[in-house]
């Protein structure tokens, strides 16, 4: 691609915004609602997930005897003809019995952000059995996460979508900063939001979105930490999905989903677009902004539910 027809399609796609959301205010193209700290943008779904059986998923990882350090393929075959079925009667192995203990007390005492990263240490952060223990939390205590920033590490956080389940209805919450001042208001907003969940479900928020908002707490001196098991749709979605030329959010939504975006904004033109709003306030440039921030947290949690749909089968 040439710098010049580069330069031709920002333009363009400027103008189509411009000319389409021309003089409309946040307020008549959102269901916005004002607080004192930022915009809020609340919206609904209609989202159906269903989750793995628990007891199977126990059982999985009871029997998955390479959870254990020094527990190879052929180690764990060789056990299973021997009598070890589970990690529970690895506890009578004079050699395997204190990890094996280990991992039984994480599971019984249900300190699964503990059991995900361990699994992600003995294998990968991948490994379908991480999956698997989203069986052992209430579909209402996951929390999707998705930002949008004015450019990498350590440049302002904007926008906060988050996502959550209730019922089969999908509650969408957007939390907008209107001026860079406001950063730290939607940051407390969703610390607020966090501290009522058990779990995320993120698009490369493992590598992306949570270190980011964990530098930007530290940014503002806030020692709040949010430890959570992390269920990065993007890191399954290379170990499940087969087929598809590349495993970006855009792409799984169009060949899983069936979804081809019309007139979205592409994320390397975020900090533009929103510097514009800022110098001008118009938010004809910053209603793209909110749009794929919202479609991004949607597909996030539908392409997760098919991820689940995956293991079940």
């Amino acid at each position: 691609m040439s710098m010049e027809w580069n330069d031709y399609f920002v333009n363009e796609l400027k103008r189509r915004f411009m000319e389409k959301y021309a003089g409309k205010p946040l307020e008549r193209v959102f269901p916005v609602r004002e607080t004192k700290k930022c915009y809020l943008i609340e919206e609904r779904e209609r989202i159906k997930l269903e989750l793995p059986d628990i007891e199977k998923v126990r059982w999985n990882l009871l029997s998955s005897l390479s959870l254990v350090p020094g527990v190879g393929p052929r180690t764990e075959m060789k056990l299973k003809e021997r009598g070890y079925s589970t990690l529970k009667d690895l506890m009578k192995h004079p050699r395997f019995e204190s990890e094996a203990s280990r991992i039984l007390r994480l599971l019984e005492e249900r300190r699964i952000h503990e059991i995900v990263e361990y699994i992600g240490r003995r294998f990968k952060m991948s490994h379908p059995l991480i999956l698997h223990c989203a069986a052992f939390h209430d579909l209402d205590k996951f929390l999707v996460v998705d930002i949008e920033t004015l450019g990498l590490f350590s440049c302002p956080i904007i926008l906060i979508g988050t996502g959550e389940f209730r019922g089969n209805e999908f509650i969408i919450k957007q939390y907008f900063a209107r001026n860079l001042r406001e950063e730290e208001s939607i940051i407390w907003m969703f610390l607020d939001a966090v501290r009522e969940k058990e779990a995320l479900i993120t698009f490369n928020g493992r590598r992306f979105d949570v270190p980011f908002i964990q530098g930007r707490l530290q940014h503002y001196g806030i020692e709040e930490k949010f430890e959570l098991p992390n269920y990065d749709v993007y890191l399954f979605s290379r170990s499940l999905v087969a087929g598809v030329p590349d495993h970006r959010l855009q792409t799984l939504e169009r060949y899983l989903l069936g979804i081809k975006r019309e007139d979205d904004v592409p994320s390397a033109l975020i900090p533009d677009f929103y510097r514009y709003y800022l110098k001008t306030g118009k938010a004809a440039l910053v209603i793209p902004i909110i749009k794929h921030n919202a479609l991004d947290v949607i597909t996030t949690a539908r392409l997760f539910g098919m991820l689940l749909k995956t293991i079940r089968e």
